[in-house]
């Protein structure tokens, strides 16, 4: 059987393959043999399946004959089945219509005995009520004011709908005022009760802040919230604590100097203690958020009694006729620039004018301050009140002040500067902080900006004055130690008590000032003048004044007004002293010497020169003589540029420090920024003071060190030659003049110029040196002679000479020395092919100037009289 259903299914694939083309029509039409052939081949197969499927019919009908059999049998079971359940259908029907008649009867029942249950409640709730109302009635005749709010309270959370039934009026007690009264209905009852008591509660608070009873006033305090009159509550304490804030904030005894200052910081100090001392009791009766309320109406006492000590400051300080003043004297200063200095010209404002100008400032600063201080602590103290309402629209709306109760707490005085209405005008921005809920616009703000705006101007009419007088005051002129005139010829420090020349290996023997690396002989020169530290007490003073009352269009234009008056005045000053041309000195030995005054080459050839020695005889001048005047001048202005750029960052750094402290908890980022720029554009000003360093710096360099180095190089030079015999030799092995009289000199010139300038300008005029002598020195040695011997002396001068000066400097040379160490590989090699080392070995931290290049090395060896032109060997070693 599988067998045949598989060929049947085989036959059928194959079967729906070859008829998929086949149609009858096509069959019936076809002439040609094949085709024909194809069809009938196709018929046998259809045959062969149809013949299958008979097949199969036939051997599977006895399985379906037993299948109905059963069938049969079955139907007979099913209707003996059907008639026993004809009875029990009936029943069932019996049941369902019971079961729905029960069900029904206990819904029914259910409503009842919800009924019952509401009408037992409120008749115990009518019941209650009446018991209730009767003890309301009897403790308002008996005055128990504490007994009466606390039931009119309950009424007010949980007898709401029991005053809403319609058996309330048996719960109407009655009781002789209620006839009296005419009153009919409990709510009427409890109406008319809580109406009494508010009144009776208001009298008792006003009676007792009359007496000065607190501990009646608290009482009363804790009554109004049980009344439903919380903002009546709230509103009377505040009036309360105001009135209480002008006996705490009366100044006692005599007081002098800033007594504006201080009345605003009693005053401000008050309402914070009042503040504080009250919270949790705000808190404890009326809710979180409630104390908000009573902050809004102490802010306005603050902003209205600060207005009136801040009338009385302009009236009694005459600031009005002070910056009248001001303002004549900045119109005759620019009339003053205009004219010729031969004119004298007339102050407007004397000294004890300014006097009085700078302790009002000082009082401005101290009142602004103190402003700056209680708004911080007025937002610490109501953000999270205002936080704890948010959620709460509706009673942010109760508990927050209405406009037109502001716009009454205006004081009077402030009219004329303040126009509360459209001050508290909804539409116009905001009558609260979103923040805080503090009144955005108060009476103080208007006389904010004008204290702002006065500061300011008083401000920046100190600095300017204060500057220029710092600059007219400068004892540049009187300094003392500077009798001495720097010369290049200088051994003087070194001629008492006859120091001993250094040896070939002794350098770093010397006693170092501290900071330089150089022994200080000159004693007691006042490096720098007065005006630096007496301008940037004025600018640091100003500038931590403008910090401390934040407010950044102060920060600002006080910042611009330091900068434009030390751009003006100091800056200016010391540019022309510092770019003088500098005098110095003859020197004794100029056969010696030679010529310093022009940049071009004054070297000879060795063996040639006049003979040198190290004693010196340069006159020690007794009075200041023109040319130590001269370099004082230049040498000071340096010195107080750069104390000026230590300063300045000092103070940056100060103010920067200062301004975090001052701004971390301001709630608008956006002034931070401000006060952060403005401190960064003073920051940026330093850049000019370096500048102008730099400039006098360079030009000192080029028109003073670079002819010393090149002076003390030629003396050192005095009778050196570099083609040697032997014995010369170990001789200057032994002792080398050379190195001697170098570190001998350019430690004269160091002892000169380390206590005459500051630290900062002394290294960066020995960096300036040493990079004039890299220089000469290499135009020295390209103009002369030398032996192998020879060679090998320079390059143990050089390195020498570089250790010498890294060890007293402090620096790291090698990269200045660079090129003078190839120099003295090159001249030092035995033979010419030895020169291609040194080009591949080309050392990394070359100079800006760069590595010898090929034509330089051949010059070097030209100058190298023992290697004959084209030999790889030394010619000779005598000279």
């Amino acid at each position: 059987m599988p067998a045949e259903s598989l060929a049947a299914s085989a036959i059928g694939d194959d079967l729906a393959e070859e008829l998929s083309w086949l149609k009858l029509d096509e069959v019936t039409q076809a002439v040609d043999l094949a085709e024909i052939e194809h069809a009938y081949q196709a018929l046998e197969l259809e045959e062969a399946r149809v013949e299958v499927e008979i097949s199969e019919c036939i051997e599977g009908s006895a399985k379906v004959e037993a299948h109905l059999a059963q069938l049969f049998a079955l139907q007979e079971n099913v209707a003996a089945m059907a008639t026993q359940l004809v009875p029990m259908q009936s029943v069932i029907d019996a049941t369902a219509a019971n079961a729905g008649a029960i069900s029904g009867s206990v819904r029914f029942l259910d409503q009842e005995r919800l009924k019952l249950e509401r009408a037992l409640e409120t008749v115990k709730e009518t019941s209650l009520l009446k018991t209730r109302l009767a003890e309301l009635l009897t403790a308002m005749d008996a005055r128990d004011i504490d007994a009466a709010a606390t039931l009119v309270h309950e009424y007010a959370t949980t007898g709401s709908e029991t005053l809403d039934s319609p058996f309330v009026c048996f719960a109407a007690p009655a009781h002789a005022s209620n006839a009296a009264a005419g009153l009919e209905s409990p709510r009427e009852t409890i109406a008319a009760a809580t109406k009494e008591l508010v009144e009776r509660v208001s009298y008792m608070f006003d009676a007792a802040v009359e007496s000065n009873n607190t501990r009646e006033i608290g009482r009363c305090f804790r009554l109004f919230p049980l009344l439903g009159e919380e903002q009546r509550g709230l509103d009377r304490y505040s009036e309360f604590l105001c009135s209480a804030i002008a006996d705490k904030s009366r100044l006692t005894g005599e007081v002098r100097g800033s007594v504006y200052a201080l009345r605003i910081t009693r005053l401000f100090e008050a309402i914070a203690a009042v503040i504080d001392n009250h919270f949790s009791l705000v808190e404890q009766h009326y809710g979180a958020g409630r104390m908000v309320r009573v902050i809004q109406r102490l802010q306005m006492e603050g902003a209205r009694r600060a207005c009136m000590v801040l009338d009385f400051f302009e009236e009694e300080r005459h600031i009005k006729r002070r910056l009248s003043q001001i303002q004549l004297a900045d119109a005759s200063a620019i009339k003053a620039r205009a004219q010729p200095r031969s004119v004298e010209r007339e102050d407007a404002i004397s000294d004890a004018d300014f006097k009085d100008i700078t302790s009002i400032l000082v009082e401005i600063v101290l009142i602004e301050r103190q402003i700056a201080t209680f708004g911080r602590f007025l937002e610490s103290r109501a953000a999270p009140e205002a936080r704890s309402l948010l959620e709460d629209p509706e009673a942010r709306d109760r508990v927050f002040l209405a406009p037109e109760a502001l716009a009454k707490l205006a004081p009077i005085s402030s009219q004329s500067t303040f126009d509360a209405n459209a001050s508290y005008n909804r539409s116009s921005g905001g009558v609260f902080d979103e923040n805080t809920g503090l009144i955005a616009h108060t009476p103080l703000s208007a006389r904010l900006e004008w204290l702002t705006d006065t500061y300011v101007t008083l401000e920046t009419f100190f600095v300017s004055r204060s500057v220029a007088k710092a600059m007219a005051l400068d004892d540049a002129d009187s300094l003392t130690g500077w009798n001495d005139v720097i010369s290049s010829d200088a051994d003087s420090a070194n001629r008492k008590g006859q120091l001993s020349g250094p040896s070939a290996t002794g350098a770093g023997r010397h006693s170092k000032v501290q900071g330089s690396g150089f022994s200080q002989t000159a004693q007691g020169i006042q490096q720098t003048s007065s005006c630096v530290g007496d301008m940037f007490f004025v600018v640091k003073t100003a500038l931590e004044h403008a910090i401390s009352i934040q407010q950044p269009a102060a920060i600002e234009a006080v910042t611009q007004c330091v900068i434009s008056s030390m751009n003006s005045e100091f800056l200016a000053a010391m540019q022309s002293r510092a770019l003088e041309k500098w005098a110095t000195a003859a020197a004794s030995s100029r056969s010696a010497l030679g010529s310093t005054a022009s940049s071009e080459s004054g070297w000879r050839l060795p063996g040639v020169g006049s003979p040198g020695g190290s004693a010196e005889h340069t006159a020690v001048p007794v009075q200041l003589s023109p040319q130590a005047q001269s370099q004082r001048r230049v040498l000071v202005a340096l010195n107080n540029l750069d104390l000026a750029c230590t300063y300045l960052q000092k103070t940056v750094d100060g103010l920067r420090a200062n301004a975090s402290a001052e701004w971390a908890r301001a709630s608008r980022n956006d002034d931070a920024a401000r006060a952060k720029t403005a401190i960064d554009t003073l920051a940026a000003f330093s850049a000019k003071f370096t500048h102008v360093k730099q400039r006098s710096l360079e030009q000192i360099g080029v028109h003073v060190l670079k002819p010393w180095m090149r002076a003390i190089l030629q003396h050192s030079y005095c009778d050196i030659k570099y083609v040697l015999t032997d014995e010369e030799f170990n001789d200057m092995q032994s002792d080398n003049l050379f190195q001697q009289r170098f570190m001998l000199k350019f430690r004269g010139l160091a002892q000169q110029l380390s206590p005459r300038l500051t630290p900062g300008n002394f290294a960066a005029a020995l960096d300036l040196a040493i990079s004039s002598l890299a220089q000469d020195w290499e135009r020295a040695i390209r103009q002369s002679k030398f032996n192998m011997l020879g060679g090998i002396m320079f390059e143990k001068d050089v390195r020498e000479i570089q250790r010498y000066l890294e060890q007293e400097s402090g620096s790291l040379l090698r990269p200045r020395f660079a090129r003078l160490v190839q120099m003295a590989d090159v001249l030092a090699v035995e033979s010419a092919a030895d020169v291609r080392h040194i080009l591949d070995a080309q050392p990394v931290d070359m100079s800006a100037r760069g590595a010898l290049s090929e034509k330089d090395i051949q010059g070097l060896l030209a100058n190298r009289i023992d290697l004959a032109a084209g030999s790889d060997g030394p010619k000779g070693t005598t000279g």
